[in-house]
């Protein structure tokens, strides 16, 4: 065994340098054609360069030639069974994490009802490079990485988790099941200016609110172009789905379009009588929409620092929160998201933390608060909560209790771009003194 590590050690040293040289002649390949991709469209990508387009198109031709890409064959080969016979070519580096170092609200002595599972902020985050491609690849291997530069909205469905990057513009796409993050630009009619949310139907397609291109934005599963909507004067800030009704938040006209998904057209505006409506009861700048499952829509109302809540024909039920810096109140209202229970969390910017509230407007908790460490935030945007997914998060849970749901919170800034949290409850009730 030991000679068989001597060999593969000293393969390693041989290989290392040519195989550096071929992964950074295909990242530098991969930016050249995003250059020349942009020239087409006329759209500037999200990586400029200085040289001249004869010598983009010389440099891409030659080391794509066949006798250029066939030097490297017997390297990959040799690697290729190398790795084979060490039983390293599929097995992914993990990190151990002890759940009892993570943090949890409230906290300690309290009984913890919400945990901080891990964060996500780039593809090694999502699945670590293996030990065997960091001795081999070296400081060359971070030149794949991808990350996460200014996440938004956020939405989970089908085992992906669909990040709005205001940066990019476009979205990050992790892929749960296969364990890979990866960001979604599209060029043409499809292209994204400024996507600040969105929502996944039950069918899977993507409707992204994109407040530059003034639309919403339709994509199917696939992510092939569908559709744009918009009314004109449109200024979408977010999007929420009831049925087959589309509810648009928005900023320009400071109302709430209704779209038919099936005749795609407009047919109103929410809540119908809003002019008309006591200053209690109106809605003012509406800023973020959630939907529960008794089809209730929520809607941060940031021009009067509180979310009010309807019921799906408009008529007003309750208001959570207020202008204010005590527990129960907002300083910058954003994100909003409702548990089955009808439990509404909702996320202020300005105190970086999200508060959680029960369905007749009391406070029960909050969590998150200016960063420090891991589990803090860093002006959030966006929260969402989803029970489909617990399998992927389960091994994080703190021993003796179960993970009930997820709750998803994205954070402009910081080390920790998205933070994955759950609600958990012991396994067993404790015993009473």
């Amino acid at each position: 065994m030991q000679a068989l590590m001597n060999g593969i050690q000293w393969v390693s040293f041989i290989l290392k340098p040519s195989l550096i040289d071929l992964i950074s002649c295909r990242c530098r390949y991969s930016k050249e054609r995003v250059e020349i991709t942009s020239m087409v469209s006329g759209k500037s990508g999200p990586h400029e360069h200085s040289a001249n387009n004869d010598k983009t198109r010389s440099y891409l031709a030659y080391n794509l030639r066949p006798d250029s890409v066939m030097r490297h064959f017997h390297i990959l080969l040799a690697l290729g069974v190398t790795l084979l016979f060490t039983g390293c070519y599929n097995r992914a580096a993990t990190t151990k994490i002890d759940p009892n170092e993570l943090m949890v609200f409230p906290a300690p002595p309290e009984e913890p009802r919400i945990q901080f599972i891990t964060a996500y902020s780039s593809s090694s985050d999502i699945k670590p490079f293996r030990k065997i491609d960091q001795f081999l690849l070296g400081s060359s291997l971070f030149e794949l990485e991808v990350g996460i530069e200014k996440p938004y909205g956020i939405a989970l469905k089908n085992g992906k988790i669909y990040i709005c990057d205001t940066m990019l513009p476009g979205l990050v796409i992790i892929d749960l099941e296969n364990r890979t993050l990866h960001p979604f630009q599209p060029f043409g009619r499809g292209a994204l200016r400024k996507p600040v949310n969105l929502t996944v139907d039950d069918q899977g397609y993507i409707y992204v609110a994109d407040t530059d291109r003034q639309q919403v934005v339709v994509y199917t599963p696939d992510l092939k172009y569908v559709d744009a909507i918009s009314s004109g004067s449109l200024k979408p800030l977010d999007v929420a789905i009831m049925g087959d009704t589309l509810f648009i938040a928005d900023y320009q006209d400071r109302n709430i379009e209704v779209w038919s998904l099936k005749r795609r057209r407009m047919i109103g505006l929410f809540p119908p009588k809003n002019e008309e409506a006591p200053d209690s009861e109106k809605v003012f700048v509406p800023y973020a929409l959630a939907v529960d499952r008794a089809n209730h829509l929520y809607v941060t109302d940031f021009g009067q620092f509180r979310v009010q809540k309807y019921d799906r024909d408009g008529r007003y039920l309750e208001t959570f929160g207020g202008l204010g810096r005590a527990l129960g109140q907002f300083a910058r209202p954003k994100g909003i998201s409702v548990d089955h229970e009808e439990n509404l969390y909702v996320v202020d910017a300005a105190f970086e933390n999200v508060q959680m509230f029960d369905k007749d407007g009391n406070l029960l908790m909050f969590f998150g608060g200016p960063y420090q460490q891991p589990g803090n935030m860093y002006l959030p945007a966006q929260v969402i909560v989803d029970y489909d997914h617990l399998q992927y998060f389960q091994d994080y849970i703190l021993p003796e209790y179960k993970l009930v749901y997820l709750i998803l919170v994205t954070n402009q800034y910081g080390p920790d771009k998205i933070g994955i949290y759950g609600r958990i409850e012991p396994i067993e009730a404790k015993e009473t003194e």
